[in-house]
């Protein structure tokens, strides 16, 4: 039986020995998104602080009926890394608890690669939530802030995942609403976005766009 491989270090997905297109370098190409005006240390740095904040969310989420888990995972944590990237971790996990307090009502698929026929990504979160028995989309960011083109590209992102679920096989029940958690110096944060037919489209759109290019290049 075939099964999605999906390298992290390089951000590739394979299907049957092909490659798949990441939601990223779709949506990227589509708004002209880049780091280029961004110093390689600022880069390094925020990157590190995601991916603390992101492994520990997924161990807190995978290990919620352990007794004590914030508290051995901070302690863990603490050394590792700096006091910044451990605030970050403690923020969130803080948040997480709260959010999932009634823990009995919540299932989880945390980071769990979806694909069609060509192309791939991985949302950070997708929950069910049994009162209404709908699935939520959930994407963790730790910017310093959320600007009109950050926004953008999350909405695009979270869009591309839905339409993935809800046109694939998958079989869920997934809600419209889906979630960005922003954690940074300042905050901790739920912004709820909705997925609308208009968002819908431009997904849409930025994939023909895509295809387009390639088709011209020859590829």
């Amino acid at each position: 039986m075939s099964k999605l491989i999906f390298k992290k270090e390089t951000h590739q997905y394979f299907f049957e020995d092909k490659e798949l297109i990441s939601v990223s370098r779709i949506i990227d190409n589509y708004l002209g998104f880049g780091y280029s005006h961004i110093s390689p240390e600022v880069l390094k740095n925020a990157s590190v602080r995601g991916k603390w904040v992101h492994k520990l969310n997924e161990l807190y989420l995978q290990n919620i009926n352990q007794e004590n888990i914030i508290n051995d995972l901070l302690k863990k944590v603490k050394p590792l890394t700096n006091s910044i990237n451990y605030s970050y971790c403690k923020k969130s996990l803080i948040f997480l608890k709260e959010k999932f307090k009634d823990k009995n009502n919540y299932e989880f698929i945390i980071e769990k690669p979806i694909n069609d026929s060509v192309i791939a990504g991985t949302p950070d979160l997708v929950y069910l939530d049994k009162k209404d028995n709908k699935y939520y989309l959930v994407d963790y960011k730790t910017y310093a802030c959320i600007d009109d083109d950050k926004l953008k590209r999350i909405q695009l992102q979270l869009t591309a995942y839905y339409w993935m679920i809800k046109s694939g096989q998958i079989g869920i029940n997934i809600s419209n609403k889906t979630y960005v958690y922003l954690t940074n110096k300042n905050n901790q944060e739920e912004i709820e976005i909705e997925i609308t037919n208009e968002l819908l489209l431009e997904w849409f759109k930025a994939k023909r766009d895509y295809f387009k290019g390639e088709d011209k290049n020859g590829i």
